[in-house]
């Protein structure tokens, strides 16, 4: 991969997601791998333009060997020798193969920044696309009745530093202490800590509470996606 200072790291499954935007990463601090699987031999003109156009943030690599693990183990070594080379990096990847998130546990673990996403325009330090109204036929408009008091239905507001560190606070003595309620597999457990956290975490949030609860020792994720508990807060 070439050397870009880059503050995000992407990694993309073309195999398992084919469809990719690179505009929104046009002088952003991010590099793209895009991984095409050997079998891929036609690819969109569009994206083969944007390549050629942002060629100094984005990386094509031709996986040459087929089989059902080949493009997931190339990605994996990728990853790790970027991750090898600048730790402190965020790194992202771009593909629906839950097979990924095993490995991604055990470099969060480590304290590796690392979280999966399906789709490429769900990269969390990427602008929302905003959808264009639909245009209606008009109708006629009939007079509403008066308008009733406010509801009690409020915005979710985000969480200032101090909310945010003792709803953590509160998800560890939960975890700690409550053992009939401790979630017992990976994808229960990320549930529960957007639940302790009120909603208001997306993706990357909430595999960053979950990378800093093994960190801290609560608990541990094997290859199998298996929670277990250790009690320890430090």
């Amino acid at each position: 991969m070439a050397s870009v200072p880059s503050t995000h790291v992407v990694f993309v499954d073309f195999e398992n997601v084919p469809s990719v935007d690179l505009r929104l990463i046009q002088g952003k601090p991010v590099h793209v791998t895009l991984l095409i699987g050997m079998k891929q031999t036609r690819i969109d003109l569009t994206l083969v333009q944007q390549i050629h156009k942002l060629a100094a943030q984005v990386e094509l690599v031709e996986v040459g060997a087929s089989g059902r693990n080949a493009l997931d183990l190339t990605l994996a070594c990728y990853l790790g020798q970027a991750v090898e080379r600048a730790p402190a990096t965020h790194f992202y990847i771009v593909s629906r193969d839950k097979d990924f998130d095993a490995m991604m546990a055990h470099l969060q673990g480590k304290g590796i920044k690392v979280v999966r996403v399906e789709s490429f325009a769900a990269l969390p330090f990427l602008p929302k696309v905003k959808k264009a109204p639909a245009t209606k036929a008009p109708v006629a408009v009939k007079a509403s009745p008066p308008p009733k008091e406010a509801g009690t239905a409020k915005a979710l507001i985000p969480l200032t530093a101090a909310e945010s560190e003792g709803r953590f606070e509160k998800l560890i003595g939960r975890l700690t202490t409550i053992q009939s309620q401790r979630p017992k597999k990976r994808e229960s457990l990320l549930a529960y800590i957007n639940t302790v956290f009120g909603g208001k975490l997306n993706e990357s949030e909430q595999a960053e509470k979950q990378a800093e609860l093994v960190r801290r020792g609560v608990l541990s994720i094997n290859d199998k996606d298996k929670v277990s508990y250790g009690g320890s807060k430090q």
